[in-house]
This record gives structure tokens, C-alpha cells and sequence, in this order.
């Protein structure tokens, strides 16, 4: 890489739901083929999770349902907290945070203003009870914006960006297809200009050429404004387009890291080998 320092740096990120004992990542992953502690009855969402992701670099984590996937999303956007572990994330201007140890204000701040988040539900990640306009000016404003002008003249840069057509500003996101939905979702991301933004599951449910129009515009996004993101996906058509690089999890634990098309092409680990066969 160009970029000597990562954006997102995470060793051994854990999360354990329940009171947790000695044996709980010893008896549980991939070999175990359980990520129930059979000890103590903990459930282990992730263990010992490490990648670097680089500035403008698009990370796929691939798996099943219940793999994990979204619990090291979760995590590292901080709508969870670890276990154990680290997860150093740099700032544009160098400041480095172990969001593992951050305290709230400085975790809201992150999300509100370093953080972009897309939901694969838009109820998630959309507030229905106000406009499109309004859904991107809530991101701004807790940025600190407090100019009308500037808050709608941005609000229509991002719907023009995400292709939502700019009579439909005033709009309700109930009033929206679910593909439109999810462009309003990116736009709303995208508000605080965010160094670090995470997909999860972004396509799941949309017809066929939906998906191909917001897979599309993620790219151009990429390639434009330079984003690092993290897309979390079950979906190998996804993941071969987007993802330079994939880790594919299983019962919590990374089976198998390194560029998409070698992990495509040549799978090594059986369970990554009938992901890729079940898909042809």
C-alpha cells in the first residue's frame, strides 16, 4: 500500500454475550463447530478478529448468517463493546482511538461525524418520521452545522450524488422504493464527510438491477470521494465487484483472509470452498 499507516488497525477484537469463562474461546470457532460456550453457556460472537483496512480501500467480510459478521460491525461502529482486543482507528488529522476503550461522548462524536453506517433494514438507518432533506440535515447538524442554507444546499448535493431526484426532498422515506431507500441511506451517511463508512448487507432484498444501480454507486463513491468501507455481505457477486480484499468468518472466528479474487478463485478452507460452490 501507498499509505503507510492504517485507517482501521483491529487485534484480537472479542465479544462475549453472557459472564464468559476460561474455556469460552477454546471450546467454541471453527473446529468446535459451535460458538456456544459449552462451560459456562456464553455465547461468543467473535474472537480474536485482526485486519488492518487502508485509506480508500474497500474490505469485504463475508459469511453466513449467524457467522458474525455483523457483530464486528457492531463493534467496530460502536453500537457494541468488546470483549477484548483493540481496534485503533486514524483520524484524518492523526489523532489515533482504541474504540474498544473510547468513553461515550467520544463514541458519539465518531459516529456522528467520522462514521458512515447503511443499513440492510432503512428503518435502521433512516428516520421516517422526517423529509429526505431532513434525514441528511439531522447528520450535519450533529456535525455542528447550524446555516439553513448551507444544511439544504449540501442536502441536495448528496440526493443529486446518490441520483435521488431533487423534487423529492420533501419527501417521506415511507414514500420511497426500497432502493431509493437505501440511496437516502447513503446520502444520509455520506452528510458528515465520514472517513470510515460500513455497509451491511446494503443489497439484500432488492430486485436484480437495483442492486446492480446501488452497487454501482458505491463504487463511484469510492473511486470520488476515497472512503474506506467495510462491507459486510453475505453475497459472493458482491463482494467479487466491491472488495479488494475479503476475510470470511465462521462461527465467529476468521477462516480464511486475503485478496478477493484469490479467496474466489483458489478457496483454501473447506468452508470457504462450499461457499463459493454453493454460489455456482
Amino acid at each position: 500500500m501507498v499509505h503507510e499507516t492504517p485507517v482501521l488497525s483491529v487485534a484480537g477484537l472479542t465479544r462475549i454475550h453472557g459472564r464468559g469463562c476460561a474455556d469460552c474461546v477454546r471450546l467454541t470457532g471453527d473446529a468446535a463447530g459451535r460458538n456456544v460456550c459449552p462451560s459456562c453457556g456464553s455465547v461468543v460472537a467473535v474472537a480474536d478478529i485482526s485486519f488492518d483496512l487502508w485509506p480508500g480501500e474497500i474490505l469485504g467480510v463475508m459469511g453466513e448468517s449467524g457467522s458474525g459478521k455483523s457483530s464486528v460491525v457492531k463493534l467496530l461502529h460502536l453500537d457494541d463493546r468488546a470483549s477484548a482486543g483493540s481496534a485503533w482507528f486514524r483520524e484524518g488529522d492523526g489523532r489515533r482511538h482504541d474504540l474498544v476503550a473510547v468513553d461515550e461522548a467520544e463514541a458519539r462524536r465518531l459516529r456522528d461525524t467520522r462514521f458512515g453506517m447503511v443499513f440492510q433494514n432503512p428503518h435502521l438507518g433512516l428516520n421516517f418520521g422526517v423529509s429526505a432533506g431532513g434525514n441528511i440535515a439531522e447528520r450535519l447538524l450533529c456535525g455542528g452545522e447550524r446555516r439553513f442554507q448551507t444544511i439544504r444546499e449540501t442536502a441536495l448535493g448528496l440526493l443529486d450524488r446518490t441520483e435521488v431526484p431533487r423534487a423529492r426532498i420533501d419527501h417521506q422515506p415511507g414514500q420511497f422504493s426500497g432502493g431509493m431507500q437505501q440511496r437516502l441511506q447513503i446520502a444520509r451517511a455520506l452528510a458528515p464527510k465520514p472517513e470510515l463508512l460500513f455497509l451491511d448487507e446494503v443489497t439484500t432484498g432488492l430486485d436484480l438491477s437495483v442492486q446492480a444501480r446501488i452497487l454501482d454507486l458505491i463504487l463511484e463513491i469510492q473511486r470520488e470521494l476515497g472512503v474506506a468501507m467495510i462491507v459486510v455481505t453475505h453475497d459472493l457477486g458482491v463482494v467479487r465487484l466491491l472488495a479488494g480484499r475479503t476475510i470470511v468468518l465462521r462461527h465467529g472466528r476468521v477462516v480464511e483472509a486475503g485478496l478477493t479474487d484469490q479467496i474466489l478463485e483458489d478457496p483454501q478452507h473447506p468452508y470457504t470452498q462450499q461457499l463459493v460452490m454453493s454460489a455456482l
